[in-house]
């Protein structure tokens, strides 16, 4: 069975909440034009970066992250509260890379069903071990790598305000205005959460 291959740039940053919330600001403002948007963010250095080249890498990242979002979800982006935030960056996380989807919907969403709310660096390593039969990438990267893969994911889910510092999953809260915009996209999205989906 072919599978494709796993984009894992999201290492290189987290969930990067203040420099999204910027360019989509900066989407938004240049009227849902991507190239003017990007163009204004990079010139006038919004990401505040210390390198050109690290803004470059990561304006390049965050962009495409975003495009994975309608221009619904992105107007909540930029007005909505700090937790829809912080969700709707989640989400554009999970459809950018399909390993964080898969751990999301597989892993925190399930056990968070069981009522197993602990979940840890050990929960990531496992899933990541039984992805590997399916993709190279993943059984290539150094051990290195591998630990620092787990380290973010970890990070992105506490950043998204999903686990605890502590390590507990966290139901969040889904406004009406979020569930409406999310739904409509696609209902599949709300799996990407633990949450108990009504029927």
């Amino acid at each position: 069975m072919v599978q494709t291959k796993l984009s894992l740039s999201f290492t290189a940053g987290g969930l990067l909440y203040h420099e999204t919330v910027v360019v989509a600001e900066s989407y938004v403002a240049s009227g849902c034009d991507w190239n003017a948007a990007l163009e204004k963010v990079e010139s006038q250095n919004l990401l505040q970066s210390r390198t050109a080249s690290t803004a470059k890498r990561k304006l390049r990242e965050i962009a495409q992250r975003l495009k994975q979002l309608t221009n619904s979800e992105i107007r909540l982006l930029v007005s909505g509260t700090r937790q829809e935030q912080k969700l709707i960056i989640w989400l554009a996380c999970c459809l950018r890379y399909h390993l964080l989807a898969d751990f999301a919907r597989d892993v925190v969403r399930s056990k968070y069903l069981q009522l197993d709310y602990s979940i840890d660096l050990a929960d990531i390593q496992r899933f990541i071990e039984a992805k590997m039969a399916w993709h190279e990438e993943l059984e290539s990267l150094a051990p290195s790598t591998l630990a620092k893969l787990q380290t973010v994911m970890m990070r992105m889910l506490r950043e998204s305000e999903l686990v605890s510092d502590d390590g507990l999953i966290t139901s969040p809260p889904i406004s009406e205005e979020l569930k409406k915009v999310l739904v409509f996209d696609s209902p599949e999205h709300l799996l990407l959460f633990p949450l108990a989906i009504e029927e």
